[in-house]
């Protein structure tokens, strides 16, 4: 009997003496493609030479496994016995949780070969983790609602219903059955900050002020920070900017596609969102993660399309959130060149920068302006001007924030000096600022 060839996702091995050797074969392909095969009892050609199969082996190669293999690996053994007798066995998983390594050591299959990954692989594959890698990764609370979801779905043509069937249809569960990240980030309150940070100068050196549009649906936050930043763009009207007249003060499909593709393919296993910075001659839109392992950076910049969140990927692309598959880093880089795409140590970083001297600029007059506070900040402080003396958990019961997200907004308003504490720590009362009658934006 012959089973084929060995490729990405299989590999043969004559006896179990080569435990070992297909172990580290089953872990490379999982680290490079979350599944893979291994049959011990089958040659190199993928022949059937047979093997001594007793109940103490599946329970030695469970064994092995587990004590070489971080993180574990669930495997399914199974015996095959073939029509002429010989009987072989079949060590299969499937994993999301990569990079796996075996014995302290870490490697990635190349098409039927077994190779050590390097450090830089490695640290891509911490990344990217695997192909659908928010899909399996659990969220932190699991009483969500979508409310903000649904009508994005509807007005799409789309018809959601209210019951974890759907959800897992459009991506929101693990296998398990929990929500998974995607679900916590487009649920209607999360405790995720998506920070829009402007600098009254050039570097982060300069006075800036930050405004926070996080806390609910992502796919909502995404839409209005792009808004509110496509608002700014301008157009040349003066011959005196050192531009033609007409010319727009930035691409706003460039800038569109960097934030769009900052949020969808974000690492978000490290809890840390993407950013925009707004400098005098500059956006940047800030990330995390790196090019997907295995994906050659010559495919990446021409626009090859690999998702890191599958799941999330597919469901932003229904929702009118990815137009083009491929089509922002290639549109990016011809406007503005590849080096306004910039990889590095785990982040990425999109440079957008602007054809003269926006007029917001050169019209500055920050010392007679207020801070910037977000929806849910001016919420609290709105609560706290009519109830001085209340509790931390008081707040977050009228405002429907949880706990966290109320003690992280009342540290970045006693930051920005529109709230304080006033008398002692028993009778303490809140004072809010009266600057901040203007601060509301």
């Amino acid at each position: 009997m012959e089973l084929g060839t060995e490729s990405g996702t299989v590999e043969f091995k004559t006896d179990i003496r080569q435990l070992d050797k297909g172990l580290i074969s089953l872990t490379a392909m999982v680290n490079r493609y979350n599944r893979g095969t291994v049959y011990f009892g089958v040659d190199d050609s993928g022949n059937v030479v047979g093997m001594p199969i007793g109940r103490s082996l599946f329970e030695k190669i469970r064994i092995t496994a587990r004590n070489n293999i971080l993180p574990r690996l669930d495997l399914d053994i199974v015996e095959h016995v073939t029509p002429e007798g010989p009987s072989y066995i079949s060590v299969s998983a499937t994993g999301f949780e990569i990079p796996y390594s075996y014995s302290g050591r870490y490697y990635v299959r190349n098409f039927a070969t077994d190779e050590p990954a390097s450090p830089n692989v490695v640290a891509r594959m911490v990344l990217s983790r695997g192909i659908d890698a928010m899909r399996e990764t659990e969220s932190p609370d699991q009483d969500l609602t979508f409310n903000s979801l649904s009508e994005m779905m509807m007005a799409h043509g789309m018809h959601p219903r209210r019951d974890r069937g759907f959800h897992d249809t459009v991506g929101l569960l693990t296998r398990e059955g929990e929500y998974n990240m995607g679900a916590y980030l487009l649920s209607d309150r999360n405790n995720v900050n998506i920070h829009v940070i402007e600098y009254a100068g050039t570097s982060r050196d300069a006075d800036y002020r930050a405004s926070d549009h996080g806390g609910r649906c992502l796919f909502a936050a995404m839409r209005e920070v792009y808004g509110s930043i496509a608002d700014r763009n301008e157009v040349a009207t003066d011959t005196d900017l050192g531009v033609g007249l007409g010319t727009q003060l930035f691409d706003s499909e460039s800038f569109k596609e960097a934030w769009y593709n900052a949020c969808i393919h974000n690492s978000w296993r490290t809890g840390i969102p993407p950013s925009i910075l707004i400098f005098d001659d500059r956006i940047e839109v800030h990330s995390v993660g790196s090019i997907p392992c295995g994906l050659p950076e010559e495919d990446f910049y021409g626009g090859r399309s690999l998702p890191v969140n599958e799941s999330f990927y597919n469901l932003a692309s229904r929702l009118g959130y990815v137009e083009h598959a491929g089509r922002g880093i290639p549109h990016i880089a011809g406007t503005y060149g590849r080096n306004s795409v910039r990889i590095r140590a785990g982040t990425v970083t999109v440079t957008v920068p602007f054809a003269f001297v926006p007029s917001w600029v050169s019209g500055r007059v920050w010392g007679g302006e207020h801070p910037v506070v977000s929806g849910r900040e001016a919420e609290i402080l709105d609560y706290l001007s009519e109830n001085r003396e209340a509790k931390l958990p008081e707040i977050a019961e009228e405002t429907g924030l949880n706990l966290s997200a109320v003690k992280r907004a009342v540290v970045n308003l006693k930051t920005k000096g529109l709230l304080e504490n006033a008398g002692t720590n028993r009778n303490s009362v809140w004072v809010v600022s009266t600057a901040y009658a203007g601060a509301r934006q």
